[in-house]
């Protein structure tokens, strides 16, 4: 049983008001499509008064009202509320609300579009559309749930693809690319979080709250707890709609130690929260999927824990320390909670909370590593994580500088003046640029968290090569090995042979000045 006076100052302590920034308007005029059997139409064509519809029979029934009905074939609807475009085979309609009583939704993204209604065979579903219908008409507004930084995207860059995660977990399908950034439509985000949950760069966070806001917040809960109890709370994660619901119908089923941590979507928080709630003295935390959404399956959220549980136990700490737990059943979620592991009792950190991915990461698993006996100087990590190091095979790289020129963290740096490759481990997300770019497949990724919070901060050299000197002028201008490799390729080839192979081995002014006195070379 819970005690009230602890349960009531934590939750005080936690208690923060934050209002959307920016807002994402809709404006309907209630064009209602219906997309269902003749005999589905007729029959509810009396609850949805007020509206205007148009029909697309999926049979070949006749409706009460003829005029509603548009005998084109229905090619593909997109948009959201109050801007679906629906292609026919000879026009486009434009409506504000979609009803898909269609055996398959016609849109099939797994989170459908606000003002789309495809119940299915759920009837209690259907019944709730044709009562929330006819009050879609006017202007409506929702948060902007996203923030994007397209300058630290390891999507695209120089025509060369790398990540694309965001773009694979969005539910909504509300992430595309543009070939160097990616784009998310705001009227399609429903602010899921799984976009953040993947990001390995930090390039999209969640807005509402933003990651520092939910930490601090975090922080105040915890200290006042620990102020107040002398056992290691468990963080218990849960959304705004029907885990709150539930909870305040049954008060007192969680137990003393549980600290209620709300947010309006359980997908807001993943590793970076999770890592610093044990860090705080948390002995564990269990992310609630109370049903609010039954379009979701978290996949990723659930992969992201099993991540954060590899590296927790890579530093030898007790497995499954972040939970998952889905259903409604409030004495259920109890019994999960107390049988699940505890973190050793550590002292807690106390730095702030701040609006950074990757930074909390680090701070969170430095702390947690102090605090271990542990002898771990370097944890592997999964091939997908975001932290780790290039390995290059120095006997094929030529510093050509490809890599250099896609990296978007600023991890891999030239040698200015030198024909050198440079490397910054603290800046690496693993998303693959490099490796994608090299022409001579020298780079290997390797996924790892290094400790050692100076040599992960100081960069290092990891290939260096001889100059090459022009035989015509003696200016340096490349590497040994590049002019090496240009010439074992082109010697071959006929517009290369006798003087003009060894023009390769001069720089621009002299090779144009070879050029002009020898009119048999190649232009």
């Amino acid at each position: 049983m819970r005690t009230i006076s602890l349960h009531n100052a934590v939750q005080q302590a936690g208690a923060v008001e934050v209002l959307p920034v920016d807002l994402v308007e809709f404006n309907s005029k209630g064009r209602l499509l219906i997309i269902a059997t003749a005999e589905q139409i007729n029959s509810m064509l009396p609850k949805l008064i007020g509206l205007t519809m148009h029909c697309i029979c999926t049979d070949d029934g006749e409706l009460i009202e003829p005029s509603l009905k548009l005998t084109d074939e229905l090619v593909n609807i997109t948009g959201w509320l109050g801007e679906f475009s629906v292609e026919l085979s000879t026009l486009e309609l434009v409506v504000d609300l979609v009803l898909d009583l269609s055996a398959t939704s016609v849109v099939q993204s797994k989170v459908l579009p606000l003002g789309y209604f495809a119940p299915g065979d759920d009837e209690q579903a259907l019944v709730e559309a044709l009562e929330q219908l006819p009050d879609l008409i006017g202007t409506f507004d929702k948060p902007r749930y996203f923030d994007y930084k397209s300058s630290i995207c390891a999507h695209s860059s120089r025509g060369v693809k790398g990540c694309q995660q965001c773009l694979d977990a969005c539910p909504a399908d509300a992430i595309s690319s543009n070939n160097e950034f990616v784009l998310v439509n705001p009227s399609l985000c429903q602010g899921c979080g799984s976009c953040v949950t993947v990001c390995p760069s930090g390039a999209m966070s969640y807005a509402l709250p933003t990651l520092d806001v939910s930490i601090n917040r975090l922080r105040v809960m915890m200290q006042t707890y620990l102020g107040l109890a002398s056992t290691a709370p468990h963080i218990l994660i849960h959304d705004l709609e029907k885990g709150q619901l539930l909870l305040d119908a049954m008060p007192e089923a969680l137990a003393a130690d549980v600290i209620l941590f709300s947010i309006e979507e359980i997908g807001a928080l993943g590793m970076p929260f999770w890592l610093n709630a044990l860090a705080y003295g948390a002995a564990g935390v269990t992310v609630w999927d109370a049903g609010s959404h039954s379009d979701h399956d978290w996949l990723e959220l659930q992969q992201e824990i099993t991540k954060t549980n590899q590296m927790l136990a890579g530093l030898e700490y007790p497995a499954q320390l972040v939970n998952w737990f889905a259903g409604s059943d409030i004495n259920q979620l109890a019994q999960s909670i107390s049988v699940t592991n505890s973190a050793p009792k550590l002292e807690p950190a106390s730095y702030a909370g701040l609006d950074d991915k990757r930074r909390m990461i680090k701070l969170a698993m430095t702390h947690l590593h102090q605090q271990t006996k542990s002898a771990v100087a370097v944890l592997d990590l999964e091939s997908n994580a975001a932290f780790g190091e290039i390995q290059i095979d120095t006997s094929a790289c030529t510093l050509c500088m490809s890599c250099v020129s896609v990296c978007p963290a600023g991890a891999v740096l030239d040698g200015v003046d030198k024909p050198q490759l440079n490397f910054i481990e603290d800046l690496c997300v693993q998303c693959g640029l490099c490796e994608q770019a090299c022409p001579e497949n020298a780079i290997e990724l390797n996924a790892r968290f290094l400790f050692d919070s100076e040599a992960v901060r100081k960069p290092r050299r990891l290939h260096e090569e001889a100059i090459f000197h022009c035989i015509g002028c003696d200016k340096g201008f490349a590497t040994q090995k590049m002019i090496d490799t240009m010439m074992d390729k082109l010697k071959g080839h006929a517009m290369f042979q006798g003087d003009a192979l060894q023009r390769l081995k001069m720089c621009e002014d002299c090779r144009v000045k070879a050029m002009f006195k020898d009119s048999q070379g190649p232009m």
